[in-house]
């Protein structure tokens, strides 16, 4: 540790030991856990033991109990009268239908016939008054004096046994039933399925006969209904004179003849007047009218056309050989001419004719014009009467599709009913098997799961007091976490001597104990300050009841019995302890010595059973730290170096007084004693940060009161080892 305000260095040569790697290093590594836990193997076992007898203690006093299965298959519902149409195929249940049906199998109604079905309330199991006591009765805790049983607690209990639940993604409901009864178990599984099935066979008988019942009424008031509204068709139209013809009504068809004869007439007026129009033209214009064509069509005129062809033929040639004044030639053109005035004559009679087949057409239009204003007028009327008639044709044909649909289902829900009066929506495609042995609990698997939990359980708990132990437990964790010297350690003795442990260096100097001081001694032996050995050693603890006045005063005795001036100091002004452990009376000591009432040879005296020094605390001081800290202290250190190779000071705990501050400035070594699994680490840090703020002399550790036993199985290291053996002590 470094030098503070000018204070020499002090080493412990090999056994120093540097900090460590970082603030806030973890107390315990996981090589020192695994250790840990083989050193708490008894607490293992015995946990382990614990958990096991509390399992066997369970299992041979729980109530074992028996959980079967049976399955059931719901299909696609069908045969149900009130839900049927001829156009949509019967759809598989749904996930809502599962669960629908679930509930009915839960209910408590279903429930209710079941246990009424299997006697269940003549069972302690189901019925809670076969259970009560006679003194239950007579302090009236029963529900009724003439000993009816509680369904509603029956049904309870029926239900707190059953479990009904959808198998995977399947239409499967499985039915499972717990009872401390296999036979009991499996009846009230198998029984509660056929009871649902009997009950959806029952609603469907009644849903049936309830439809056909419904059905048949519907279909005879239909009926009367169909006949009234055909009836009053047929009535309206013999009133109305609407007789259909050709699907129409007779002043229907007449109007549509009407307008196909007057779209004729109109058609064969404009044509004729067309014709006429056109001769006439011609002959205004002077034209050759011959080109008309009612002239061309003309048979006569054809006829005299091709006489006045042959005729010029004949003229023609005849001009050849006679002059025109031949008389043959004038009896030619006397013919020629004679043909078209024939001709002439004939055109005016076909003119004349088409004006007479004109106005014989617009005659014609005229009077059909008038026959249909007549029909349509007469129609205004008429069609009021048509749209009560179609009325009454569409009530008569939805009274009349109503029925033949109502027909229709009539016959198929009596042919479904007969069809399915005895089958359901489920079937039951496993039933539950009375068992052998329970199903609660498994005595093999809960054995097995009792040991894997018992041996998890006692891992824990070692894990929790490993982890959770308060104080240092080996060297390598001494050093690791407070980066101070581990100077050694002393054993717990057995056997209770009086005058503690350091009556055992005298009785026992080459025991485990006395070596174990040796060790210490060694270790002191080791501290240099510059260049000369440490002589004033200062020992304290945290916390009281940690062994340090032992240490002290063994300490003392293992230098002096080594032939060393020794002197042992008891610095502990508020409570003295160090003549109680020697067994010597009380006499004046440091504190008279520091007020100066007393001179060196009053204050010191020989131990009785080793050549060491021994210096009381004497009488009390009103403020023993003052007078620790005072220059007088560090006269009466100085002369006792002068005078001892050694001097031991055992002063009161850290965290108890200020003293051990105060003198750890003024001595060259301070060990703290630290007590073996007890004393609280972080109570061991406080006390070092403590020390090292008022001192900057190096501080060790010495762990007390170990058991070795249990260290052994900490720590695997020679030395300590070694210490530890006991075939030392022979």
């Amino acid at each position: 540790m470094s030098n503070i305000q000018g204070t020499p260095s002090v080493s412990f040569g090999d056994r120093r030991r540097a900090a460590p790697d970082a603030p806030g290093a973890s107390d315990i590594s996981p090589w020192e856990l695994l250790r840990g836990l083989w050193a708490r193997k008894e607490l293992i076992v015995v946990a382990f033991l614990g958990f096991m007898c509390l399992a066997f203690f369970w299992l041979m006093t729980v109530t074992p109990t028996y959980t079967v299965e049976s399955r059931l298959l719901l299909a696609t519902r069908a045969g149900e009268v009130s839900n049927f149409d001829a156009n949509n195929l019967p759809t598989p249940p749904d996930n809502e239908a599962l669960q629908s049906e679930i509930q009915l199998l839960t209910s408590r109604a279903l429930i209710g016939r079941l246990i009424d079905d299997l006697r269940l309330n003549q069972s302690a199991e189901f019925n809670p008054q076969l259970r009560q006591s006679i003194l239950g009765r007579l302090s009236g805790k029963i529900d009724n004096a003439s000993g009816i049983p509680d369904r509603e607690r029956m049904i309870d209990r029926v239900l707190g046994k059953l479990s009904v639940y959808q198998k995977g993604t399947s239409r499967v409901i499985a039915v499972s039933f717990t009872s401390v009864n296999a036979r009991t178990a499996a009846n009230v599984a198998n029984r509660l399925a056929e009871l649902y099935i009997a009950q959806q066979i029952e609603q469907k008988a009644g849903l049936n006969t309830e439809a056909t019942t419904w059905l048949r009424q519907q279909i005879e008031d239909l009926r009367a209904k169909v006949q009234t509204s055909e009836a009053a068709v047929e009535t309206f139209r013999s009133e109305s004179g609407l007789f259909l013809t050709n699907g129409s009504t007779v002043p229907q068809q007449q109007l549509t003849d009407l307008n196909s004869q007057l779209s004729l007439a109109e058609a064969a007026r404009a044509e004729t007047e067309a014709k006429l129009q056109n001769a006439r033209s011609l002959v205004a214009e002077g034209n050759n009218v011959n080109s008309a064509a009612a002239v061309l069509q003309s048979s006569l005129i054809q006829s005299l056309r091709q006489q006045e062809v042959a005729l010029r033929a004949d003229i023609a040639q005849m001009s050849e050989t006679y002059l025109p004044s031949h008389p043959k030639m004038i009896s030619a053109q006397a013919n020629l001419a004679d043909l078209d005035g024939q001709i002439s004559k004939e055109v005016d009679k076909i003119i004349q004719g088409l004006a007479n087949d004109a106005r014989v057409a617009d005659a014609r239009v005229s009077s059909l014009r008038e026959s249909l204003r007549k029909l349509q007028t007469r129609m205004g009327s008429l069609n009021q009467d048509e749209v009560q008639l179609r009325a009454l044709e569409r009530d008569a044909a939805t009274n009349r599709a109503l029925l033949e649909s109502f027909l229709k289902r009539y016959e198929e829900a009596n042919a479904r009913a007969e069809a399915d009066a005895r089958t359901a929506n489920a079937t039951i495609v496993s039933r539950a098997q009375q068992l052998t042995e329970p199903t609660f609990p498994k005595t093999k698997e809960s054995l097995t799961l009792a040991i894997f939990a018992g041996l998890f359980l006692a891992l824990v708990v070692s894990v929790f007091a490993e982890v959770f132990s308060r104080g240092f437990r080996t060297a390598e964790q001494v050093e690791r976490v407070t980066g101070t010297p581990f100077l050694g350690l002393t054993p717990e003795l057995e056997s209770r001597r009086v005058g503690g442990p350091a009556a055992s260096i005298l009785a026992e100097p080459l025991g485990i104990y006395a070596e174990a001081i040796r060790s210490l001694q060694g270790s002191i032996m080791l501290a240099r300050i510059g260049d000369r050995r440490a002589r004033t050693v200062l020992i304290t603890s945290s916390q009281k009841d940690e062994g340090k006045t032992s240490t002290a005063t063994s300490l003392a005795r293992v230098l002096a019995m080594g032939g060393y001036r020794t002197l042992l100091v008891d610095a502990d002004l508020r409570a003295p302890s160090v003549h109680l452990t020697l067994g010597l009376p009380v006499q004046a000591g440091l504190s008279e010595l520091l007020t100066g009432r007393v001179a060196f040879n009053h204050v010191i005296r020989q131990d009785i059973g080793s050549y060491a020094h021994i210096m009381q605390a004497g009488g009390p001081l009103p403020n023993p730290t003052a007078a620790l800290a005072s220059s007088q202290m560090q006269w009466v250190l100085k002369a006792l170096e002068q005078a001892y190779d050694f001097v031991i000071i055992d002063c009161p705990p850290v965290m108890a007084a200020a003293d051990a501050k105060v003198l750890s400035k003024m001595t060259d070594v301070t060990i703290l004693v630290t007590r073996w699994s007890f004393t609280s680490r972080r109570v061991v840090g406080r006390v070092l940060k403590m020390l090292s703020a008022a001192s900057g002399r190096r501080v060790g550790i010495l762990l007390t009161r170990v058991n070795l036993r249990r260290y052994r199985r900490y720590t695997d290291s020679v030395i300590e080892e070694y210490t530890a053996r006991p075939d030392r002590a022979a």
